[in-house]
This record gives structure tokens, sequence and C-alpha cells, in this order.
């Protein structure tokens, strides 16, 4: 043990100088490798250097190229920064198995190769060079590993979006610079523990030992907190180092289904976390500090306060009526207005869309049991919102005047009852509203 020990220290320093060397060097992937037919797909690009700084308080963008196996034709599209000073860029095209491929929308078929590259003119050696990421389209009932298979292995990056919240990296690196204390940077990783980023066996954890975390853990994390080394390096660190007992102050018991106990320490931790953002003087800072730590809490109260509701793979949570952005009113002028604020979440395999792109051609609506009202607002981007595996997101809406396109006003009758429905491809269901 005491080699292995001696051994695994001097491993871990040389990683982080490998990565230096190639930290100049772009890479674009993929954000899932089997695309659905008809269904948006997100693509991105990593390289520090097209993060310009020329203007400090806007993103950065450039173009990229698309095509596929069905279109001759390549396309254009756009990639922007995902904030100011991140490095990261993302792109979506939709992906159509029919028509014709123009701006950001490509033709391919089931089975097809789709194909992204990306320039990087700004390489460690003066040089440019052209980077291809490529996944397939989905083929209904068909296990897509045999073409994936036989795709390029260079093509298929391993590197997908960043599985650990922010938050959890701003704690490596204020406990790599002393900042915060060892055991604060401990709950950070129980609550990777919780959230089932990290899986470990309850037995792999060994007794507590009274040396504490070696000091070359503190500057692996430092690196981490800086971009030198990613994700899944640090995971698989974490995971090792748990394995051999040098991180032993963590629960063993702390899992995935951790108790409601364990959830509320989760939340107090969160909040924690956001009240540190404030220790940063620049304003954007502060923003990407606190904008994925609020994030976390609002799902987490989303589901701890919600009534959920399963719909195919999306789950929706909805906290009822008399809540923030939930209510019901009858205005001065006799107008009755209800409000409806839910949160969806994907949890199948595939990208799913959301639907409602008129009050006439809308998945949503509200029944009394004889007439069907149409909304008169809603924050449905381009009549769609997309939702990527594993992903959440929220929307808003309003039913009350009749705004046209064959919209309806909102009536109310006490004596009815009044349902909210959703009547998407992928399910249906009705809500009960308790209006009064």
């Amino acid at each position: 043990m005491k080699k292995l020990l001696f051994i695994l220290p001097l491993l871990v320093f040389l990683t982080p100088i490998t990565f230096a060397e190639s930290s100049d060097v772009g890479m674009i992937y993929w954000k899932q490798d089997i695309v659905s037919s008809n269904s948006f797909a997100e693509i991105y690009v990593k390289d520090n250097d097209m993060n310009k700084k020329e203007y400090p308080n806007f993103a950065d963008k450039f173009m990229i190229t698309v095509w596929s196996d069905s279109s001759s034709n390549s396309l254009e599209i756009q990639v922007v920064e995902t904030g100011v000073y991140t490095g990261i860029f993302k792109g979506t095209v939709y992906v159509a198995d029919s028509g014709e491929s123009t701006k950001n929308r490509l033709i391919a078929h089931p089975g097809d190769v789709l194909y992204a590259k990306y320039t990087d003119t700004t390489l460690p050696t003066g040089g440019s060079s052209d980077i291809v990421s490529a996944a397939v389209v989905k083929i209904s009932g068909q296990n897509m590993d045999e073409i994936l298979e036989k795709i390029d292995p260079s093509m298929r990056p391993s590197t997908s979006e960043e599985k650990v919240p922010t938050w959890i990296k701003n704690n490596a690196g204020w406990w790599a610079d002393g900042s915060i204390s060892e055991s604060d940077f401990l709950k950070g990783i129980e609550f990777l523990i919780n959230d089932g980023i990290i899986q470990v066996p309850p037995t792999s954890v060994s007794a507590e030992s009274s040396e504490g975390i070696p000091a070359w853990v503190k500057n692996n994390a430092g690196w981490w907190a800086e971009g030198i080394t990613t994700d899944g390096e640090f995971v698989n660190a974490v995971q090792h180092l748990m394995s051999l007992g040098l991180i032993s102050t963590v629960s063993s018991e702390s899992t995935p289904t951790a108790s409601p106990n364990s959830s509320d320490s989760q939340l107090a931790e969160l909040e924690t976390q956001l009240e540190k953002c404030s220790e940063f003087t620049k304003a954007y800072q502060r923003l990407d500090c606190e904008k994925p730590i609020k994030k976390a809490i609002q799902l987490y109260e989303y589901k701890t306060t919600a009534e959920k509701f399963e719909v195919g793979p999306i789950i929706y949570y909805w906290q009822g009526l008399g809540t923030e952005g939930s209510e019901f009113e009858i205005s001065p002028t006799g107008q009755a207005i209800l409000s409806i604020r839910m949160l969806a979440e994907n949890i199948g395999s595939d990208i799913v869309a959301l639907n409602c792109t008129s009050p006439q051609i809308c998945a949503y609506d509200v029944w009394d049991g004889s007439n069907a009202f149409k909304y008169s607002g809603m924050d449905f981007t381009s009549g769609q919102i997309v939702i990527n595996p594993g992903d959440t997101r929220e929307f808003n809406m309003l039913f009350g005047p009749n705004i046209g396109y064959g919209g309806t006003q909102f009536l109310y009758d006490p004596s009815l009852t009044y349902n909210f429905r959703i009547n998407e491809d992928f399910g249906k269901l009705n809500i009960l509203l308790e209006l009064e």
C-alpha cells in the first residue's frame, strides 16, 4: 500500500503536464451519439483560444459546418459561447427526414451518419486543422451500436457537456487556494455521490483515516477547477481515492437514494454555495457562479414540493395554484385570468419536444367538460420547448382574453370542473384545477 501511495501522486502530477501541451487544440462533439429524426441536436466546440475577450461583457461566436450522408450540401451554422469566458460554444441543428437542407435544417434519414466540422486555426504550431465529429440518426427499434462502431473513433470524442455542477468546481478551486476548508470540499464530494454522479459501492470506503487528504489531491482539484483536467478525470480520481480509503470522511451510506434529511442537507449546502458567490467582486464571475446553483435549487424545490405527473418520457412537476407563476383571479373588468407554471423533466433516452405553435395548434389547453380554452400567452420558443435526456425546462402559460389566431376567451363558471390538458404525441393527461 505504501508503494502504491508513493507512485500514485507522481502519476497525477504528470497528467496535467500532458494536457497543458494540448490545451490550445480545439475539439468538437455532438451532445448525443444517437439523434432522433425530426428533432433538434446540439453540437459543442471546446477551444479556449476562441474566447477572444475583446468584448468582456459578451459571449463570442463563430461558424461550423454540418452535413449528413443524405445531404449533398453542407450547412454553415453558428455556435455561441455558453458564457462570457467559458471557451465552450454551442450550436443547434434541426435534423429532418424530409424536405431540403436550409439554414439550420439538415436532411438526414434513419441510419445516416451526421458530421460536424470545426476548423481550428489557432494551433500551438501556428497551423490549422479540420476537426470532425460524427453521430448517427436513430433507426426505430434497432440497436445502433453496430453503426456507431463503424465510425472512425477519432470522430467520436468521449467528452460531452459537463456533468459536474459548476459550483462544485468552484469549491475545488477555493479549497485548492485555501479559501474553504477540507470539510467544505468533502461536502461537495458528498453531493456528487448523492446526485449519482459518482457511484461508489458501500464496501469501497475504508475506516476513517487520521492522515486526511494528501496534498497532491488538493493540487489536482486546483487543476480541475482551472480546466487543465477534465470532469471525467476528476471523478475517476475521487473514485480511486475513495476505493483506497484516502477520502474516508464522506459517509459510505451516502447514495443517490438519500433520505429526506440528506436532501435537506443537500439544499442547505446549495444555499451555502450560493452565498459564497457574493464573494466575487466582478459581476460576470458572480453571475456565472450563481446561475447553476439557482437552477439546482429550483429543481430541488420543484421536486420536493410539487405534484409529479409522468407522461411518456416526460415528468411534469406542478406546485399547484396559489404558488409563484400558478395563480387564478378575476380582474376588475370581470375577466378570468389563469396562469400555469410547470417544470418538465426528460427521463427518457431521446430528445423530446413539447409542442405549442399557436392557440389553435397547441398540445396544452384548459377544458371545462364541453369547451377547450386556448392560451392567451406562452413562452414556447418557435412553438417548441426542446428537452435533452436528463434535462429540465420550465414553461408558463396564461389563459384570459382572446388574442386571435384561433384563440378563445377564458370563461369561469364556479359550477364547472376545469382541467389542464396535456395532449402530446408521447402521451396525454388531465390535471384537475381547483379554481375558486
